[in-house]
């Protein structure tokens, strides 16, 4: 459907194409502004990561130590009696407008009372292998927390991304088409109406081409009259 070329619509074009470029412009720099906290995520992660790599090296180790002085199958059943659950709370956070998970949980690192056995029994070596999954299983969870962050920041830059190329490329191109459009026929018309106007006040100055043949006929015949007026009757 072709809009109407109007003033008006002339107006309303520009102050389209007006917000359009604002809109990208604020998208650009909001797109700008999530890069940076990305980055600045994924080191973290990259960070986090680390720590958790060294967490498990150290909790496989303090594991080996306690197979070697107390056995494997001391250490399998003190394993299969720490089975439990992890009470872990998932909040919400705004980094940069964006709604990002926050995972909270209480320190994973317990007493070895309040594993549920004697440490005479179980020996030093058990309680320490226990309390260094369980400080592995507390960066695991930090971790989670920081790549789920980074992810859900890296899907809005791809949203915001596709909203300004959307803008640059199609939504501006087409406003800019459809001003420049509706600027040509305003003014195509208004050449027209100027062509027209001199015109009409040509034809109604006195001498114009089309009053001059008029005014000219109207004398031959009144000079007609008057010779014919004027002519002897010829004698019966």
């Amino acid at each position: 459907m072709s809009r109407p070329r109007t003033r008006m619509e002339l107006l309303v074009a520009r102050k389209r194409l007006e917000l359009a470029r604002q809109g990208r412009q604020l998208l650009e720099e909001k797109r700008d502004a999530l890069l940076h906290e990305f980055y600045r995520e994924v080191r973290t992660v990259y960070a986090a990561h680390e720590e958790l790599d060294k967490a498990a090296g150290a909790a496989r180790h303090a594991l080996e130590e306690a197979r070697v002085l107390l056995g494997s199958l001391v250490v399998s059943a003190a394993a299969g009696e720490a089975v439990g659950e992890i009470d872990v709370e998932v909040q919400t956070a705004t980094v940069m407008g964006v709604a990002v998970p926050v995972l909270s949980s209480k320190d994973l690192v317990r007493t070895a009372t309040a594993r549920g056995r004697a440490p005479v029994a179980s020996g030093p070596a058990l309680e320490m292998a226990a309390e260094a999954f369980e400080h592995e299983i507390s960066v695991a969870i930090r971790v989670a927390a920081l790549e789920a962050r980074a992810r859900r920041l890296a899907r809005e830059i791809r949203r915001t991304s596709s909203r300004v190329n959307a803008l640059r490329a199609r939504v501006i191109p087409e406003l800019e088409a459809e001003t420049r459009a509706i600027a040509f026929a305003l003014e195509q018309r208004e050449r027209d109406d100027r062509f027209r106007l001199k015109r009409v006040k040509a034809q109604r100055l006195p001498g114009s081409r089309r009053q001059g043949p008029q005014t000219s006929k109207a004398d031959l015949a009144r000079a007609t009259q008057r010779g014919s007026r004027g002519r002897p009757r010829p004698m019966s």
